[in-house]
């Protein structure tokens, strides 16, 4: 049986595929090695990253090679709250105003940049459980 996990490491949260109930630090630590050899080959490009626990805690949009990276430099700037991530790229035709850039910002200052209301993970989460559906 396969289970997914996320494990951490500085502040990175990683998600694998595994088949044993055990992941030795090494071989985490391993695969964080080959993630971001990985994306150094990737443009680099904005992500959007948004943290949560049982409440929403910030996101931040930062301009990264891939999800790993942008959360190492979402630590590096100390804009890490905290709590669970979710790291999006950022398509290239959505123009961004810089000022919400390498910066904790709030979910009045999310919709600012949006233009649009923005839902939280637990917000998609219960409407999809509400319609029966799974993104």
């Amino acid at each position: 049986m396969t289970t997914r996990v996320r494990k951490i490491i500085s502040g990175v949260w990683l998600q694998t595929n595994y088949t044993s109930a055990t992941m030795l630090a090494m071989d985490f630590i391993s695969r964080v090695v080959q993630v971001l050899g990985e994306e150094a080959n990737q443009p680099e490009q904005f992500y959007y990253l948004s943290f949560a626990g049982a409440t929403f805690h910030g996101a931040a949009v930062v301009k990264a090679n891939g999800a790993a990276s942008a959360l190492l430099r979402a630590n590096s700037l100390g804009i890490n709250p905290g709590g669970e991530v979710l790291c999006v790229p950022i398509p290239e035709n959505k123009v961004l105003d810089l000022k919400f850039c390498d910066r904790l910002l709030s979910k009045a200052e999310i919709m600012e940049m949006w233009g649009e209301p923005c839902k939280t993970i637990r917000e998609w989460e219960a409407e999809d459980l509400a319609e029966g559906t799974h993104r």
